[in-house]
């Protein structure tokens, strides 16, 4: 999809996140409506998730099970699952970053992605939207939906648009059509107290809230507040996706291939691809790592991990590289590969002056850092090593 924004942002948000898992691990809970939460047996406590037929129902998060059994009798309640739903989370954010460093996780279920310049890697971005919901569904049996814009507020708005499994654009000159019908309760940032206000003022939809003058809202809600209102109505927000450190314990990528790998030249080709991607969400977040390691799935689905630490830490593309190529070289068994995997670990404070074989050379640093400049200015896909475009040529081992 051609547009000339500088920015590409998808806003990512898991459907019926806590009910859709559970109907993950159990295809049994797909037959009725799903409600999560309380005490099931004693009908006490609050929903915390829903499926989507429970909604249609009128059930409601927050709503006490009592309630939500009178609108909904035939629902299946079960306790919600100690550690499911974190490890899927997990899961889910590992698939955004195999498309992009640039992932702001907001919640459990729920993320920005940068997808600015990466439109020579995956396609348009309604493309990439589309491949990266339906690997999420296939591959975890999870719905979500995706809004794309040109910045976070209006990304967010498009992935409430249309739910379940939605793929919806609101771009800047999309807002009269898409955004300004909506109710002025369907803004971001708008809440309950707020509706009441703006409904007595005659603010009923978002192009209301959008038209009004100034000066009557600071009347009602102070300036700071007013200017919030007045700018995500007419669709001005933050379009940096921040990428947030949280005591990350690893960085790694992973890539599932269409064909199945049997060249070694293939394989290292891929493997150089992953080490780039995890070479610059390490010096993106200011991470080095000293235990490298490779994830190799082959076609009969036998999955292997290789592992080694070396003596200094690490943030180098080249150094990376180096590491998984020797392992893949080692464990080489000659069957055709579908998944490879390339991880960095073990983020030591120490600082290390040991001299070693890996490292890491002045003019290595200074090209990753140079590499690094370009793409923050343009996107992860401005710059691309030539091994990696030469796809018939062989990689020099």
């Amino acid at each position: 999809m051609k547009n000339n924004y500088e920015r590409q942002i998808l806003h990512i948000d898991m459907n019926a996140f806590f009910a859709s898992c559970e109907q993950a691990m159990n295809s049994e809970l797909r037959k009725a409506p799903l409600i999560v939460g309380g005490d099931p047996e004693k009908r006490a406590g609050i929903v915390l998730a829903a499926s989507y037929d429970a909604k249609r129902c009128g059930v409601k998060t927050t709503m006490t099970l009592y309630e939500a059994a009178k609108l909904c009798p035939n629902a299946i309640f079960i306790n919600p699952s100690s550690g499911l739903y974190d490890k899927m989370s997990k899961q889910v954010m590992e698939i955004f970053g195999q498309y992009t460093p640039a992932v702001e996780q907001v919640s459990i279920d729920e993320a920005f992605l940068d997808m600015t310049g990466t439109e020579s890697l995956f396609g348009d971005i309604l493309q990439v939207a589309e491949i990266i919901q339906q690997r999420i569904l296939q591959e975890l049996e999870l719905p979500c939906s995706v809004g794309i814009s040109s910045n976070k507020l209006l990304a967010k708005m498009a992935s409430d648009y249309k739910k379940p499994m939605g793929i919806t654009t609101i771009y800047p000159h999309e807002i009269q059509e898409k955004l300004w019908p909506l109710k002025v309760s369907d803004l971001y940032g708008v809440g309950k107290k707020s509706v009441i206000k703006l409904n007595q003022i005659g603010v009923k939809t978002i192009g209301d809230l959008a038209k009004i003058q100034y000066d009557i809202l600071i009347n009602y809600f102070g300036n700071s507040m007013a200017q919030m209102m007045i700018r995500h109505a007419q669709g001005i927000g933050d379009s940096k996706v921040e990428s947030v450190r949280d005591d990350v314990k690893s960085v790694g990528n992973e890539l599932t291939f269409p064909k199945d790998l049997t060249q070694l030249k293939d394989i290292c080709r891929e493997l150089l691809v992953l080490s780039d991607k995890v070479g610059y969400r390490l010096r993106k977040n200011n991470l080095k790592g000293k235990t490298i390691s490779i994830k190799v799935k082959y076609f009969d689905f036998k999955v292997i991990t290789r592992a080694k630490t070396i003596d200094v830490m690490t943030d180098s593309t080249d150094c990376i590289y180096q590491v998984v190529r020797e392992l893949i070289i080692a464990n080489q068994c000659n069957k055709p590969i579908r998944l490879l995997g390339v991880m960095v670990s073990n983020f030591d404070n120490e600082d290390i002056q040991q001299l070693s074989l890996f490292n890491q050379e002045p003019s290595t640093n200074k090209l990753d850092g140079m590499v690094d400049e370009i793409r923050k200015k343009h996107g992860y896909g401005a710059v691309k090593r030539a091994t990696i475009l030469g796809k018939k040529n062989d990689i020099d081992f």
